[in-house]
């Protein structure tokens, strides 16, 4: 196994601990984890390791910059990918998201399943929005707009997520 996976597991792990502790992803451990990437690829391969680690970091976060505009994740989330991106490389990052995508889906329904509120709030949903469709309330279309969204750290499913491209990778 690389050296570079070493470096990323170290950073999974402060990250998640740092998350979950404190629901904050600290920017000196994503910069030092960018400047890690770089650096290390920097080293093993020259000016091409720089470019690959560069091109891992950037577009990593061009990918989640989108969810970030649209409060898909936090812009700790974001920095934390582009380190992903810097210590692993495009391809490994955009794995990583993928599974970690998948698994805040499984997450988020079962926080729903186990709020036992999910069918109340599906029928509820459908229904504000049908009526908001044929109503001229606009007391109607700002209730559906409040409705409660199920968050948690997208640290729970960026570790299983690094752990599963991990494993597919090897």
């Amino acid at each position: 196994m690389a050296m570079n996976y070493y470096i990323l597991a170290v950073f999974i792990l402060i990250a998640f601990y740092k998350d979950v502790r404190y629901s904050k992803i600290p920017n000196w451990l994503t910069v030092s984890g960018v400047f890690s990437g770089i650096g290390y690829f920097f080293i093993v391969d020259g000016f091409p390791g720089f470019f690959f680690s560069a091109l891992g970091a950037v577009v990593s976060t061009a990918i989640l910059l989108l969810l970030y505009l649209f409060k898909g994740v936090g812009a700790g989330d974001v920095k934390l990918f582009a380190a992903i991106g810097a210590i692993t490389g495009m391809e490994f990052s955009l794995y990583s998201m993928m599974y970690s995508i998948l698994f805040a889906g499984l997450i988020a329904m079962l926080l729903l399943l186990y709020r036992r509120k999910f069918v109340k709030r599906m029928v509820y949903i459908c229904y504000t929005f049908i009526v908001s469709i044929f109503s001229k309330d606009k007391e109607m279309k700002t209730e559906l707009n409040q409705t409660e969204i199920v968050r948690f750290p997208f640290m729970y499913a960026v570790f299983p997520g690094v752990i599963a491209t991990v494993y597919l990778f090897y």
